[in-house]
């Protein structure tokens, strides 16, 4: 047996779905630039198991270890294969240890103490562990490649993509999604190339949802809105200040873009609130606000591109149902990187491109778009509607084609040069931001033409309280 294995995948009875899972999609990613070891699959028959687990165990740049409930409890039997892998692991002071949690395990009610020094827990504990929930909340390729990659020193980082943009590995499963405060600063009014992009996008954006609030808005009056995440004012005042609506109070997280929505909107109309949509006192400080205006319950919910920055979307849904009248509407327009598209890619660049767009820091969970209407369900909306998928250049003349160009990947060009300077030993990082600078030119000259069709996963969902 040849031992030039660099990953060992740990785990017992319960944990098999998930090591054959994380096996098949790392090596299919990697094109066996890793080389892991998953016994049932790297084992030859009439091997000694256990032998043969202790000794590869023992020999590994990582071992990712699956711990399910009493994985450490197991250890008390003397024969068990688990232990031993890790005692040889253990052994070898250039191993490191990747631990991912599955539902019911808790370090605190696992006994290490009585298998393991204080020195071996540590390294055991030494990697944040990653949180497995379900198939649907776990993307090996995005939680552990990056980990793996800088444990087994993997370096050959241009043409692992582009070994995985060309084998077009799909996958529905989202990567964890950590609202980054430092994206505030990225995001502010001071941030001025992306604010000139913002204004490009928004005029594109304003055609697209247009015909969706006329839909929904003719025949009402005397609205009371509420708008989530309500930038500078600038996009909400463009939508939603018209005959039919009464009242508007727009939240957002960034006080220098309630500043400018106050300086630029605020009226016996119009007032903009700094709040935090996910601190436990939301509700509570949205209520003062609401007694402080003199509205009872709001008509209309308005959530524009800020579903996918949310640590839990569910549970701001839920929220927000405690001020609706029954029957209000709530209007919701995300993105879903899964929708976005481009023909003729002969050269997979547009592929590429879009796939890089969930690498970088400024952005958030990128395949939000898809939960939508199963959040809403749950949280106990009725009569959803998903009223459009994707914004598309089909009927743009050159000209909106170039504003939808730099509206897509000047956001693209900025958030991977700022990943890059957040991140300057990522090696993948830089490889992609010296891609993407070096294609520019020829991924708008591929662009343009009126015979290419790019489709960018913008959508829209209305649903009643």
């Amino acid at each position: 047996m040849k031992n030039d294995y660099n990953v060992f995948l740990c785990y017992r009875g319960e944990g098999s779905v998930l090591a054959s899972s994380i096996y098949h999609e790392l090596n299919t990613y990697s094109k066996d630039k890793l080389k892991l070891f998953y016994a049932p699959k790297c084992l030859a028959y009439g091997e000694n198991f256990m032998s043969s687990c202790k000794e590869i165990a023992g020999q590994v740049s990582l071992v990712i270890l699956i711990l399910t409930p009493k994985f450490f409890e197991m250890c008390s039997n003397a024969d068990d294969v688990v232990y031993q892998e890790l005692k040889s692991a253990l052994a070898n002071p250039l191993t490191s240890f990747l631990p991912i949690t599955t539902p019911g395990f808790e370090y605190n009610d696992e006994a290490m103490q009585q298998f393991f020094n204080e020195q071996e827990i540590d390294r055991i504990k030494h990697i944040s562990a990653i949180k497995y929930t379900d198939v649907y909340s776990f993307n090996s390729i995005d939680l552990l490649l990056p980990i793996v990659k800088d444990k087994v020193g993997v370096t050959d980082y241009e043409e692992i993509i582009q070994n995985a943009i060309l084998a077009r590995q799909k996958s529905t499963k989202k990567r964890v999604h950590i609202n980054q405060e430092e994206k505030v600063e990225y995001f502010s009014q001071e941030n001025k190339s992306e604010a000139n992009r913002l204004n490009v996008q928004q005029q594109l954006l304003l055609n697209f949802d247009m015909p969706i609030y006329e839909k929904y808005l003719s025949g009402k009056s005397n609205l009371k809105v509420l708008d989530i995440g309500c930038g500078n004012g600038k996009a909400l005042m463009k939508r939603l200040d018209r005959q039919e609506v009464d009242k508007i109070i727009g939240v957002e997280f960034n006080q220098s873009f309630v500043d400018k929505a106050n300086q630029d909107f605020a009226s016996d109309k119009a007032k903009f609130y700094k709040l935090d949509v996910e601190s436990q006192d939301f509700i509570d400080d949205l209520q003062e606000i609401m007694e402080e205006n003199d509205i009872e319950k709001f008509d209309w919910i308005n959530i524009l591109a800020v579903m996918s920055h949310l640590k839990s979307p569910y549970h701001l849904l839920k929220a927000v149902r405690k001020v609706c009248k029954k029957d209000a509407v709530i209007f919701i327009r995300n993105i879903d990187d899964g929708l976005n598209m481009a023909y003729p890619d002969p050269d997979f660049m547009f592929e590429r491109a879009f796939d890089m767009i969930a690498k970088c820091d400024t952005t958030g969970y990128r395949r939000s778009g898809r939960e939508l209407y199963t959040l809403l369900t749950r949280s106990g909306y009725k009569n959803i509607s998903v009223e459009k998928f994707g914004l598309n250049t089909a009927e743009m003349d050159y000209s909106e084609k170039e504003a939808y160009f730099d509206t897509i990947f000047k956001f693209l060009k900025n958030g991977i040069n700022q990943t890059a300077k957040n991140n300057p030993t990522n090696k993948e990082i830089l490889a992609e931001r010296d891609w993407l600078e070096d294609k520019f030119d020829e991924l708008e000259e591929a662009f343009l033409p009126s015979e290419t069709f790019i489709n960018f996963g913008f959508l829209i969902v209305v649903a009643r309280v």
